[in-house]
């Protein structure tokens, strides 16, 4: 049974409600702060600042906002309808087909061969293995710019053109499902999709190595959280206490990634959260730790207009 045009719709329409219906009140008395989250693993710092009160205790009323990928936060981000946001892929916030936001980098995420993040996946006993073996084939990924762009680089590094596949962006809540009922051959997405289709026996991996950094460096600098100038400029002590509470959120995931799992907890699918314990540990920079130069190369690589320099952390 292949995926209809019609069930896509249905998804997307569905996230988006559920986006809209599910959206944390804020109750404490600090500065009052909207801020962005996109319901992924990579976004685990602003889980923890959350769920261990790290906002609360730097005098922040932070207004949470969530998203099912990091694009609509993104443009969200864009329109300065949010004050802040994250985590979000460089080649989301820096779309090269668009003017770059206003926005300064705060923090990063790391992707490594140790800390996968990204999983290109086959259905389990189709007999795919290998870049190769998907020429011809459709391929289901997160809705983004960014996997489009980082499957593109992964098909040319074997030697296939991004149109001797056929790409279905697909909404995350039926990503899964797709893969199980033959509607996608393979599937490049993140967590926690991907680890939900690996433990239930959906998928397997399509290659033996983590694929983006393979192909596009090891480390690579995979996203940030950002702010807005506008928040920066005006706000300046706001965006100081941000960065705070996301620094010592690192921390805490540095020391003990459980907390991290617990605090995701909540905010996945209910299908996904018996899951959660399977998530390896993921690696993150404060604020300090990320340089001009690796930003630099982060921008090229999505393609942006903007340098390190113009984007570093406030």
């Amino acid at each position: 049974m292949t995926l209809s045009a019609r069930t896509l719709v249905r998804g997307a329409a569905f996230a988006l409600l559920w986006v809209a219906t599910c959206t944390p009140k804020a109750t404490s008395k600090g500065e009052h702060v909207i801020v962005g989250v996109s319901t992924l693993r990579i976004s685990l710092p602003v889980f923890v600042a959350v769920e261990q009160g790290l906002f609360l205790k730097h005098g922040l009323d932070v207004e949470l906002r969530r998203f099912d990928t990091a694009q609509p936060l993104a443009d969200e981000l864009a329109a300065r309808r949010i004050d802040a946001g994250g985590y979000v892929a460089f080649p989301i916030l820096f779309n090269a087909e668009r003017p770059s936001p206003r926005v300064r980098t705060m923090t990063a995420i790391v992707e490594d061969a140790g800390h996968p993040l990204s999983y290109l996946l086959v259905k389990k006993g189709s007999g795919l293995h290998g870049v190769a073996s998907l020429k011809g084939r459709k391929i289901g990924i997160l809705p983004t710019v960014a996997y489009r762009r980082w499957l593109e680089a992964i098909l040319r590094e074997e030697n296939l053109q991004p149109d001797e596949v056929t790409v279905l962006p697909i909404a995350p809540a039926l990503q899964v499902d797709s893969l199980d009922s033959g509607g996608v051959d393979a599937l490049f997405t993140g967590d926690p999709m991907a680890t939900a289709a690996l433990a239930r026996g959906v998928a397997e991996p399509a290659t033996d190595t983590p694929d983006v950094p393979r192909v596009l460096g090891d480390p690579f600098l995979f996203g940030t959280f950002a702010v807005t100038e506008d928040a920066a400029g005006k706000h300046p002590r706001e965006v100081r206490a941000l960065l705070e509470a996301l620094d010592e959120a690192i921390g805490m995931l540095a020391a003990d990634p459980a907390v991290g799992r617990a605090a995701m907890a909540s905010y996945v699918r209910e299908s996904e959260r018996p899951f959660i314990e399977r998530y390896p540990p993921a690696r993150y920079l404060r604020s300090g730790e990320v340089t001009v130069e690796q930003l630099d190369r982060a921008l090229r690589l999505s393609g942006a207009t903007v340098t390190g320099s113009q984007v570093a952390a406030p």
